[in-house]
């Protein structure tokens, strides 16, 4: 399928890294810089240098038969003007743009994305759906990661296993039996900065960070059988008033009625601004990293501290400083991706890279098949997918036992006639079945594959 990615940075880098892997056509446009020289010479990619939004460079670049334009360029202009020229000129049929400034996301201009106005297909906002995520992990105490999928009734769950659980020791078929009554399925383990999809025979051990599927209404009695008893926060301080931190304020303030929560802006027009937005927040002018600030807040009676302000090094100062001050978790924002590793040995609990968050929803929209979820796992280790299974798929009809799936690709569960079922070698697939998978990368074409209607 050939692509044309528009903007040569760490997610366009990305996304251009895992399409060419699973045998797409792309073609990488950005004016002159490393990053577009890093992509010449890493990755099996076509590169041409110019301004994305120019049709001489669009054409060049191939946009006469491209099948799907991705933009993410720095510039949310350049992305608008990318898609409409690859509309226009182009035909170009699937146009997906990534637009930061809130202003153009608001309500009240949802008709401007239309075919006849502007005509993006999707459109992802970074800052949003790293709000959202942080939001899920607020909300599911106890997990580390927490994705919302099969219409709300089933959720993917991550969490560690500490010292306080039970089964320790048990492989997956014998704490498949110790409680049958809960609808779940243990898909992958990390354990000492490696993954792995487990089997029967897995054992769990102290540390290890699971990864399962749990029906929605067993998600609570889950967590507590692995020692996971953790009460819903009643206070939140957020560090950092820029668009992560106000949207994620907006949503615990739309939702969540009872949590309190404190926001702190070291910008004093920015705070004016946050606190005559925002009702039921309490917003504070300070540094987040200043002790007295911390005091002031009250940070020792904040279930959550959550540092999202545009510089990593503060977020994590800012954690470990809550931390200390009796804060009972902490999550961060960070961009770099090599600090992820060794920020939960130093006190972080969690932290949400939104390069990674980006690329999971900017391939939710690539892909076909009737994907409708689509989010990676670890840096490059697989990705869980939602599909509908159409009556022309491979699978339809078929069961487990019939298609020796590789190892790589672990069937999670389906949802049928608004009933969760966890698959056995037996179960049969039919038509308008909503079904989770988990794929490692090397797997994830042929796992496409299985789900053409071609």
């Amino acid at each position: 399928m050939k692509t044309i990615i528009c903007g040569s940075g760490d997610v366009g880098y990305s996304i251009a890294d895992k399409l060419s892997k699973e045998n797409f056509e792309v073609t990488v446009v950005d004016e002159p810089s490393k990053k577009l020289n890093k992509i010449s010479e890493n990755l099996d990619v076509k590169v041409v240098t110019g301004l994305p939004s120019l049709p001489s460079v669009l054409m060049n670049a191939g946009a006469k038969d491209c099948e799907i334009l991705i933009a993410v360029t720095k510039s949310d202009e350049t992305n608008m003007i990318a898609c409409q020229i690859g509309h226009s000129l182009f035909e170009i049929p699937k146009k997906i743009a990534r637009i930061r400034q809130q202003d153009y996301l608001k309500g009240e201009w949802q008709n401007l994305y239309t075919k006849n106005n502007l005509p993006i297909d999707a459109i992802i906002s970074p800052e949003q759906e790293v709000a959202s995520a942080f939001h899920r992990r607020i909300i599911s105490p106890g997990t580390i990661d927490m994705v919302e999928l099969s219409e709300k009734q089933l959720k993917l769950i991550g969490f560690k296993c500490e010292h306080n659980c039970d089964h320790i020791g048990l492989t997956v078929r014998e704490l498949s039996t110790k409680f049958p009554n809960y609808l779940a399925n243990i898909l992958f383990i990390f354990r000492n900065d490696k993954n792995f999809v487990v089997n029967s025979l897995t054992k769990i051990e102290k540390n290890d960070l699971i990864y399962m599927v749990v029906e929605t209404q067993n998600l609570k009695d889950v967590l507590g059988e692995f020692g996971h008893k953790e009460l819903q926060a009643k206070k939140i301080v957020i560090i950092g008033g820029g668009n992560i931190g106000f949207s994620l304020s907006e949503l615990i303030e739309k939702n969540d009625s009872g949590i309190s929560t404190e926001l702190i802006e070291i910008d004093k027009e920015r705070a004016n601004f946050l606190a005559s937005h925002l009702n039921n927040v309490t917003v504070t002018n300070g540094d987040g990293l200043d002790n007295q600030i911390l005091d002031e807040v009250n940070i020792s009676e904040a279930g959550y501290c959550v540092a999202v302000t545009e510089d990593d090094e503060v977020n994590v100062l800012a954690s470990l400083l809550a931390k200390r001050a009796g804060s009972d978790q902490c999550m961060a924002l960070i961009n770099n991706s090599s600090y992820t590793s060794l920020l939960s040995n130093i006190g972080i609990d969690i932290t949400i890279d939104p390069k990674i968050i980006t690329i999971s929803k900017i391939l939710e929209k690539v892909r076909g098949g009737g994907i409708m979820n689509d989010y990676s796992i670890g840096d490059g280790f697989g990705e869980v997918i939602e599909a509908m299974i159409k009556k022309q798929s491979p699978l339809c009809n078929k069961n487990l036992k019939d298609l020796s799936l590789p190892k790589g690709i672990r069937i999670a569960s389906i949802l049928r006639e608004n009933k969760i079922i966890i698959p056995n070698s037996i179960t049969v697939f039919k038509e308008n079945d909503d079904v989770v998978f988990f794929a490692e990368t090397q797997y994830i074409n042929k796992l496409e594959k299985l789900l053409s209607t071609h």
